[in-house]
């Protein structure tokens, strides 16, 4: 069954597809964590005054979480890939520097 599975995900193209996806909700998190913080600190900035007795403190949770999340999509995705498109199989078999019969010699 995961033969057939892996058969379906490299000639449908559908393995090439998920790795991107999964790359790219990676890139997303990444993104989105990087303006939240930014607008965190620009609003934490802004509503500092000089009556106010405490500051606000920062999400850590939701910063680890997110980056927890970030990478394992990307493991996912490098998982996936090494399982759909192994290295071994992408790289020619070296010759002793036989000319193939369609090329001129």
């Amino acid at each position: 069954m995961v033969k057939k599975l892996r058969e379906i995900l490299l000639t449908r193209y559908i393995g090439s597809i998920l790795i991107a996806l999964l790359c790219s909700q990676a890139l997303i998190v990444l993104i989105e964590k990087i303006a939240q913080t930014m607008f965190w600190v620009i609003n934490d900035q802004r509503s500092h005054s000089a009556l106010e007795s405490s500051r606000s403190s920062f999400a850590w949770d939701k910063l680890i979480f997110s980056a927890v999340t970030g990478a394992l999509y990307l493991v996912v995705a490098y998982v996936l890939a090494q399982w759909l498109y192994p290295l071994d199989a992408v790289l020619p078999p070296q010759g002793d520097g036989d000319v193939a019969p369609d090329q001129p010699e």
